[in-house]
């Protein structure tokens, strides 16, 4: 399986990443659903943004219902997914946001 970025959240080391399509990024970070996406994306879940720089960690909603079947503990910055979050360019990140958004597949958890 081909994505835009390669490595899990423990190589990021800096706030920007490579990607392929983009290159140099501000980073994000997507479970691994996400991440693998290229149409259809299953959800789209985060916390709200402060504003539109501001993207948030964000997971599918089979992720989601991990979260869900295992008491369903959000508190942000320490939610935990399957197998983890991995880097994701903010461009690329965005695509899948709208195509989720498109689909009515958009999640905001408030705080």
């Amino acid at each position: 399986m081909q994505t835009p970025h390669d490595g899990p959240m423990s190589d990021v080391m800096s706030e920007t990443c490579e990607c392929r399509e983009h290159g140099e990024q501000p980073v994000t970070l997507v479970c691994k659903h996400i991440l693998a996406a290229s149409g259809e994306i299953g959800g789209f879940v985060t916390y709200e943004s402060q504003h539109e720089d501001d993207l948030r960690d964000a997971w599918c909603e089979v992720c989601e219902a991990h979260l869900n079947a295992r008491g369903g503990d959000r508190a942000e910055g320490s939610v935990e997914v399957p197998d983890g979050f991995f880097p994701l360019c903010a461009q690329c990140y965005r695509a899948r946001e709208a195509n989720a958004r498109r689909a009515g597949r958009r999640f905001i958890h408030r705080a």
